[in-house]
């Protein structure tokens, strides 16, 4: 196997991977912001864009400069140990910028809900106010 194959196998299997996580955040990513609510759909699915094109980026320059090695193979054994290494440290990479990208989608997911809940409590105390009655006369209570 030459190295130029083994540069090949590299980049296709990383590159794939890459391509099916970035596919796998996009996707549940923009129902794990939205959580059914449709008022802030354009607002999530704009940040759920944003985060899959951060994640393309930052993985694809990981790849681009892993690919770089002073070692040559000269037999499969030798290829298949340099790809493993290689495709080793870019599942890490992966693995990390998705763990990130989750803690940003729940941040997000949590300021919603919290908005929500004090879009939920202005209502409920503006109906309470609207059904009051106003007090005619005072009452001593002694």
């Amino acid at each position: 196997m030459t190295m130029t194959t083994a540069y090949l196998l590299y980049l296709a299997i990383c590159v794939g991977i890459t391509i099916w996580v970035a596919r796998t955040l996009r996707k549940h990513g923009h129902v794990f912001l939205t959580e059914g609510h449709d008022e802030n759909k354009a607002l999530s699915e704009a940040l759920s864009h944003l985060l899959v094109v951060g994640f393309y980026l930052v993985n694809l320059g990981v790849i681009s400069f892993a690919l770089k090695s002073d070692s040559h193979v000269s037999d499969a054994q030798g290829a298949i140990e340099l790809i493993s290494a290689k495709v080793g440290t870019i599942l890490v990479v992966i693995g990390a910028m998705h763990f990130i990208i989750l803690a940003v989608f729940s941040s997000v997911r949590q300021g919603n809900e919290h908005r929500r809940q004090i879009h939920l409590r202005r209502n409920a105390v503006a109906e309470l106010a609207a059904h009051r009655q106003p007090v005619t006369e005072f009452v001593d209570p002694v």
